[in-house]
């Protein structure tokens, strides 16, 4: 199930939410905005709060996508809604694909409750 972060844009003042989501189209076109920024339209995978899969575009920015992104990989997407309410997603070029895990740290936790252990019978 996707989770949605909520966060508040400092720049804006608006509520906006961070989720990840599935690259699975990069777009061929290079767009230009009004303020003369690049972007191309991906196609992205994800859960809705409801839990229906869809598949949405979504809007990626040559400060992001020149650093590399592949299809199939997960990449956080911003949810920010404009002043007619329409939903407007960004998607980063920061991938989830190898964060860690608490697993990970396992021996780190265990080691430093045996540490403290060891303290208090001292």
């Amino acid at each position: 199930m996707t989770k949605f972060k909520e966060v508040v844009n400092e720049t804006t003042g608006e509520l906006e939410y961070l989720f990840h989501a599935t690259l699975i189209k990069i777009g061929e076109i290079i767009l230009e905005n009004v303020n003369s920024k690049e972007y191309k339209i991906n196609t992205i995978k994800f859960e809705l709060p409801n839990g229906d899969e869809v598949e949405r575009t979504v809007m990626c920015y040559a400060s992001n996508y020149q650093k590399g992104i592949e299809t199939g990989k997960k990449y956080l997407c911003n949810l920010s809604f404009d002043d007619e309410d329409e939903p407007q997603i960004r998607m980063s070029h920061i991938s989830n694909a190898l964060r860690a895990t608490k697993d990970d740290f396992a021996g780190i936790i265990e080691a430093s409750q045996q540490l403290i252990e060891d303290d208090i019978v001292m």
